[in-house]
């Protein structure tokens, strides 16, 4: 009997939930279907396809042609489709009920698609706990693939990775296939011929062994350089081609047709892991270079055993990423117990959550879409929109709820106040911080930001133009004199006290004297007739001496029915000396686009009314008159410092929002763009990421004297 080898070709099609249409039009164009116009002309070579649920969707919507050739080539033998969580979660990192409920979906859509249910499943950046057995084998899913490296950390040696394990969680059981790491860099950068010769050495006499190759599909025509190679020099045609020349020695199948003919290899409990670059990516920035540097000293038999990062450390890296990760549990947390409680489930509050999950925004690497403010947004607004459905139905149309949770699970306990209108997020235990600020009327959080961080990429931007082995792409010029750092996160309600040398750039730039111990410090708490007080007993420092100082913040809801808050900040001097202070409290607000024409900066035309009213509870209310403004036509990626106000406002025409603050003391404001540096597949970019407004007071205080502002932060939908 001659050698055969069964190869096992599998691509994955994916598309970030709510991306701009003219991106998936373009892949679609380059990619999806010249990909499947080539595996059509081809009908003696078999493979898995895998698209993920908003990237079906879209092409029902737009392409539904795609599905009828997709049902020609499933029919005649051709194509297995594959399931997975519908709109691509890291699925270990959703909640159980989600797990599964999201892979039902995607194979029922599939099924009814095409005719043909999954038993197969892509599994998101190839992020592995040994837990996820239990939920992929409960949602009917009888095999999926992972990297080689995942098996070669458990103690297998290359000859032991052609075919596929039984792995156990439970008693529940699934089948796991290893990747071909040489395949995946092979395919599609090598010649055709090499990937072959490859292959022929793989094959037994038996014929029972596999060869497996399951990657991006965005490979194919999407990414950098590969549409030309792959379609133009008609790459992909060339090396279908070859495997139908040698046939009868390379068997391409379905992994359905493998399994049903070849019995597992054997059981085997993988570690924790992704792919190799990925836990590269999950490091803290600071460890990257020890690690690569240990990558290059260790011995090539013991490096398999050398692992990086562990991916849910990103929650840990990124905060911003742990907001959004904590903000979807809490939803899908409100969505299951309102499904306790009713005793049935409600399909578009779970579908809203559902594309709230999507992975894209809680990694960073050299795809991940941490950075992409876009991408946040979408999940945010998914989520949100997923959270007044369920509230609506647990409070009533109007309400206003002060909740005590761990929110972010630090171990402190956070304050949420949800009303009909917003939700308004503190820590405490962070300088009494506002971290997030959700817009109910657009579903739109305007605290979704990044601060800028280091990353390890960073150094590249130093090196000179011909270093060795590094080609430097930029979308933007001088981007190393962006590399500004911050201390703290990007956030609001933070209590600066600026020494006398800052300026606006060096504010601008983290590179400022901060005089207080408020921002990023602890503040106790307490909550009385639906009015928030923080408060913290801290200090001015001069030089190494501690001069006492109190700061009060209270935050008071008047109409819950309007995204309003009165902040009342009052500053008092229990010291026996007399102190001079500059005081700067800080207000981020992230409109997506700094250098849009229809998002800007404007002042009020009048001043607030002399006189206050006063809510119920007892905190004064700044009023404005609404009825004018004085637009200034200044972009919210500008930067400039302002003298005597009454207030501040950032308009978004586009999505319909107006931010403003107004405060009872003529002041002066300080503002900048807060934009990073970060590294993408086309190369290093600069993104806006929010814009920073300083309101800033300078005066005295005498021993035991006090001195107060009052803020009114509102958010409106304009009249434009």
């Amino acid at each position: 009997m001659a050698n055969r080898i069964n190869l096992l070709l599998g691509v994955h099609n994916h598309q970030p939930v709510d991306n701009w249409d003219h991106v998936i039009e373009e892949a679609y164009v380059k990619c999806y279907k010249p990909f499947l116009d080539v595996l059509e002309s081809h009908p003696k070579v078999g493979m898995s396809i895998h698209y993920t649920g908003y990237l079906l969707d879209w092409l029902v919507d737009r392409h539904p042609e795609t599905i009828d050739q997709l049902k020609r080539l499933i029919q005649r033998g051709q194509v297995e489709m594959f399931s997975g969580a519908y709109y691509e979660p890291i699925i270990a990192i959703i909640p159980d009920a989600d797990k599964v409920g999201q892979i039902e979906k995607l194979s029922d859509r599939v099924e009814a698609l095409t005719g043909q249910r999954p038993h197969g499943l892509w599994l998101a950046e190839r992020v592995w706990e040994p837990h996820l057995v239990k939920p992929i084998a409960q949602a009917g899913i009888r095999y999926l693939f992972l990297d080689d490296s995942h098996f070669k950390a458990a103690g297998l040696d290359e000859s032991e990775l052609h075919g596929r394990y039984t792995s156990e969680e439970q008693g529940h059981v699934t089948d796991i296939f290893p990747v071909d790491k040489t395949l995946r860099y092979q395919i599609p950068y090598a010649n055709p011929q090499e990937i072959t010769d490859y292959l022929l050495t793989l094959a037994s006499p038996d014929g029972k062994r596999s060869a497996i190759y399951f990657d991006d599909g965005e490979k194919f025509g999407v990414w950098p350089g590969s549409y030309g190679l792959v379609y133009r020099e008609k790459w992909l045609d060339r090396f279908f081609r070859l495997l139908e020349d040698h046939a009868d020695v390379i068997n391409t199948t379905t992994p359905s047709q493998y399994v049903a003919n070849t019995p597992p290899v054997g059981r085997i409990y993988l570690p924790t892991a992704s792919y190799s670059e990925m836990m590269e990516w999950a490091l803290p920035a600071k460890h990257v270079g020890t690690y690569e540097q240990g990558k290059k000293e260790i011995p090539e038999q013991y490096s398999r055993f050398f692992q990086a990062g562990f991916w849910r450390n990103f929650l840990v890296k990124y905060p911003e990423a742990n907001n959004i990760h904590k903000k979807m549990l809490y939803v899908s947390e409100k969505i299951h117990r309102l499904e306790q409680k009713q005793g049935k489930k409600h399909p578009e509050a779970l579908d809203e959550l559902w594309k709230g999950q999507s992975n894209d925004i809680f990694w960073h690497g050299v795809f991940g879409g941490l950075y992409l403010t876009n991408l946040r947004t979408a999940n945010y607004q998914h989520l949100i929109k997923a959270e007044t459905l369920v509230d609506t139905l647990l409070y009533g149309e109007s309400f206003l709820n002060i909740v005590h949770r761990d929110f972010d699970c630090d171990g402190h306990t956070d304050v949420l106040i949800e009303t009909s209108a917003q939700n308004l997020y503190l820590d405490p235990n962070e300088g009494g911080c506002l971290f997030e600020l959700d817009y109910r009327a657009k579903n739109f959080n305007l605290l979704d930001t990044l601060a800028r961080r280091y990353e390890s990429y960073h150094d590249k931007l130093s090196l000179p133009p011909d270093a060795e082995g590094e080609k430097i792409t930029a979308k933007h010029r001088n981007l190393d004199q962006h590399l500004h750092y911050d201390w703290h996160r990007r956030v609001s309600l933070l209590d600066h006290f600026l020494g006398a040398d800052t300026t606006l750039d060096s504010l601008a730039q983290s590179r400022y004297p901060e005089q207080g111990d408020f921002v990023n410090q602890p503040y106790q708490v307490s909550v009385k007739d639906q009015v928030v007080t923080l408060s913290r007993d801290g200090n001015l420092w001069e030089g190494d001496r501690a001069i006492p100082l109190k700061v009060e913040k209270q935050l008071a809801f008047i109409d819950p029915d309007q995204a309003q808050t009165m902040i009342r900040y009052t500053i008092t001097n229990p010291s026996s000396e007399k102190v001079s202070l500059w005081f700067a409290p800080e207000f981020n607000v992230n409109l997506l686009a700094g250098d849009a024409p229809d998002r800007y900066y404007y002042l009020p035309e009048k001043e607030p009314k002399r006189e206050n009213a006063h809510s119920s509870k007892g905190v004064a209310v700044a009023e404005t008159t609404e009825t004018k403004t004085k637009l200034r036509s200044k972009k919210l990626v500008s930067k400039e410092a302002l003298k005597d106000v009454y207030g501040i406002g950032l308009r978004d025409e586009w999505l319909g929002i107006d931010y403003h603050l107004v405060w009872n003391r003529l002041g002066n404001v300080w503002r900048f763009p807060v934009e990073t540096v970060s590294q993408s597949e086309a190369g290093f970019e600069k993104v806006y990421q929010s814009s920073a407004v300083f309101p800033n007071w300078k005066f005295d205080l005498a021993p035991g004297e006090h001195w107060q502002v009052e803020i009114t932060q509102r958010i409106a939908t304009p009249h434009v």
